[in-house]
């Protein structure tokens, strides 16, 4: 089943920033795509959202899944996929200004860090992309880098100064989209 799912992040809900466009633009491609409603992402609970994503994503993951997933949304998929989906390795994973660490910047979110347990090891997936803007003012690119160096891979840098956020024009995200149209056009080896 060619499903994909879209994770969001702090303070965002399903009609936040590219995330419908992205939703309606994969039909095109015979994928099916929900946008996972995490529940208070104003005050996001580690528990809450982890079961959230345990509810969407139990017994649907496939070799043709991709999951997108943007800022506190990407820590949260990397914890979830190393302990519930180490048996099934996605077609995909897109990480949007994504960190695995505790931002100084928003000490409000560090008991949900904190309480996250990442085993990259366990993280499969046919192809990772980790993308950041260059002058992120809420992810410092360097925390997104150093995901990246830890998935052993660079960082895919978009000149922005912002989150890729709707307020800075990102309704639409052309860039990402041809980054997963490039997956989906790849040849098998």
């Amino acid at each position: 089943m060619k499903n994909l799912f879209i994770i969001h992040g702090y303070k965002a809900n399903t009609k936040s920033h590219w995330f419908q466009w992205l939703k309606t633009t994969m039909l095109e491609y015979g994928y099916t795509t929900e946008i996972l409603p995490l529940p208070n992402s104003e005050e996001p609970q580690y528990k809450a959202w982890s079961q959230t994503l345990d509810d969407y994503l139990a017994h649907k993951l496939t070799n043709e899944t991709i999951i997108v997933a943007h800022s506190l949304g990407v820590i949260t998929t990397l914890d979830y996929l190393s302990h519930h989906a180490s048996e099934t390795t996605i077609k995909g994973l897109f990480l949007i200004s994504g960190f695995n660490e505790l931002l100084p910047n928003i000490p409000e979110l560090d008991d949900f860090i904190s309480q996250t347990n990442i085993s990259l090891d366990n993280i499969n997936a046919q192809t990772i992309k980790v993308i950041g803007a260059t002058a992120d003012p809420i992810v410092n690119i360097d925390a997104t880098r150093r995901l990246s160096a830890s998935l052993d891979m660079d960082t895919i840098e978009v000149p922005h100064e912002g989150h890729f956020l709707e307020n800075e024009g990102y309704t639409t995200f052309e860039f990402l989209l041809k980054q997963i149209t490039d997956l989906l056009n790849k040849k098998r080896d």
